[in-house]
């Protein structure tokens, strides 16, 4: 109700004359730009590549579908560090098109997140493309800026929960603030930024996405945080520091053996680069322990294999937009190869069918009657969610182990579901336990499916007597999978790892009816060669 009435006044605020002023409202200053405190540097272009960018490129698109990048004026960065005198008048005719194109703020032009990344691009990349400028044209930009800066102040003010904003709009408003000489908003920015990162990072570290390239985004901002602070001299909490190296602990535990990502909830290889950058920025850091934890992903190092478990427990759609339906997932990988693996997700999703890579289908996970655990939602990141997702782990003298269980099953078909991970201290042997287990009388038309999501590296045979499956890496490692108490098959699947680039795989299923009021189906994966 109190979500309603905030989208209310907000549309009455936004549709009146008073809000038309205040946006056409001009900067009475001359625009100088600001600083750019970005700790990542952007690599020079081939000028040729960026010449071909039209003069006129937004208004001869108009009705076309145009990047993100290029509405959120990351080119100028690449213009920037490019440089010449060529790109420095071609940035200028760009901006001033993409100005006279008069976007609707109601479209997603005027994103949240994209209207803060222009108004950072157009304001640190000023000293390229504006400081030579006329009078005229600097009027103009400064006149832009404050339009952004305006209309995303009014956005955060109808935020019903302000500390689940992304931090990169406050950030952005922290910036411009300086520049507008509102020094009043600066220090209530300042309290918003403390408040979300207690509401955005969970206890053990993770920004609360369970998405590693987020998870890195938020770290990313905090440096540039920090550096905007020491420019204005502004006194740095302790704890700031502190969450920043203790995200980057995590971030460092999140690359498996072969150096990729660990693919939950929407984390994309093609952002790999990126993210290694982040978690390289302070070198002299340990890396942080994921075993004992309850929220998030578990993490095990064991001799030369690592593995991910799911435990994520969702509790903001905002902060869990990409949420996953993968509860109890794993994934994992030996010496310098990933072995076991979740479906991935597209860099950008097209289209409703590739939500699938959201499904519980698409993770190596149990499913009851091939239903997702959560119900996800386009719109709102999901409808339903386990309500109860344990974790426990385990040290013994010559292996660990991992238990978790949920819910998810528990209102549509009163069933609850356990999974227990045994893995010995040298990695080569995981022996796994999925339990059924049913709250009421038993329906035996309930049937379950077990998949492990092989990488398009491995090849994989079934043995004659159909219980044990032979897995060949591209490295010549020999892995066998073993099921006694049910069906086996090998179904095809498929991976995406980096981009949009979709690979065909395969994927082993195990499958059957839930005949016993605790079924507990057993499989084993071990090294048979080097």
């Amino acid at each position: 109700m109190k979500s309603i009435l905030y989208k209310f006044i907000k549309f009455i605020f936004t549709s009146s004359f008073i809000y038309k002023v205040y946006l056409n409202a001009s900067y009475k200053k001359e625009f100088k730009g600001v600083e750019d405190f970005d700790p990542i540097n952007i690599k020079k272009k081939p000028l040729s590549e960026l010449m071909k960018i039209d003069d006129n490129f937004f208004s001869s698109y108009q009705k076309k579908l145009v990047s993100i990048k290029m509405h959120s004026f990351e080119w100028l960065k690449e213009f920037k560090a490019t440089g010449g005198l060529e790109l420095l008048k071609k940035s200028r005719k760009i901006i001033l098109d993409w100005n006279s194109s008069k976007y609707n703020f109601k479209s997603n032009i005027w994103s949240e997140i994209i209207v803060a990344r222009r108004m950072i691009n157009l304001s640190n990349n000023f000293d390229f493309f504006g400081n030579s400028a006329s009078k005229i044209f600097k009027k103009k930009i400064g006149d832009l800026v404050y339009l952004h800066y305006k209309f995303l102040k009014i956005q955060v003010l109808f935020y019903e929960e302000k500390s689940e904003i992304n931090i990169e709009i406050s950030k952005s408003l922290l910036l411009i603030s300086k520049v507008f000489n509102e020094n009043d908003y600066f220090n209530y920015l300042l309290k918003l930024i403390q408040k979300q990162i207690t509401s955005q990072i969970n206890d053990y570290g993770f920004h609360k996405s369970i998405n590693v390239v987020e998870h890195a985004k938020f770290i990313h901002q905090l440096i540039e945080i920090k550096n905007i602070l020491l420019f204005y001299d502004h006194k740095i909490w302790p704890q700031f520091h502190i969450t920043i190296d203790d995200m980057i602990t995590v971030l460092n535990n999140m690359f498996h053996k072969d150096s990729s990502l660990a693919l939950f909830n929407g984390t994309n290889n093609k952002n790999i680069d990126y993210v290694q950058k982040i978690a390289n920025f302070k070198k002299d850091l340990k890396v942080k322990d994921l075993f004992n934890i309850k929220d998030g992903l578990i993490v095990l190092d064991a001799g030369q294999t690592k593995i991910f478990f799911d435990v994520t427990r969702p509790n903001s759609k905002l902060l869990n937009k990409n949420l996953h339906s993968g509860t109890l997932s794993f994934e994992f990988s030996h010496k310098k190869e990933k072995i076991i693996t979740n479906c991935g997700s597209p860099e950008k999703y097209y289209g409703k069918n590739q939500v699938f890579f959201r499904y519980s289908a698409a993770h190596s996970t149990l499913t009851i009657n091939d239903t997702n655990i959560s119900e996800l939602s386009e719109i709102n990141s999901y409808k339903r969610i386990p309500k109860k997702i344990i974790a426990k782990t385990k040290k013994n003298k010559s292996s660990y182990e991992i238990l978790g269980s949920h819910n998810g099953y528990s209102n549509n078909y009163n069933i609850l579901i356990k999974r227990i991970l045994e893995i010995t201290n040298d990695g080569k042997y995981i022996r796994g336990f999925d339990q059924i287990i049913s709250l009421k009388k038993i329906n035996k038309n309930n049937n379950f499916k077990i998949r492990f999501h092989l990488m398009p590296t491995c090849e994989c045979v079934v043995t004659n007597n159909n219980k044990k499956v032979i897995i060949k890496t591209k490295n010549n490692v020999a892995w066998e999978f073993e099921s006694q108490n049910s069906s086996l098959s090998i179904e095809e699947s498929i991976y995406i790892g980096q981009g949009n680039l979709i690979l065909k795989t395969n994927q082993i299923v195990l499958s059957g009816l839930v005949d016993n009021i605790n079924k507990t189906i057993n499989w084993k994966f071990k090294v048979i060669s080097k």
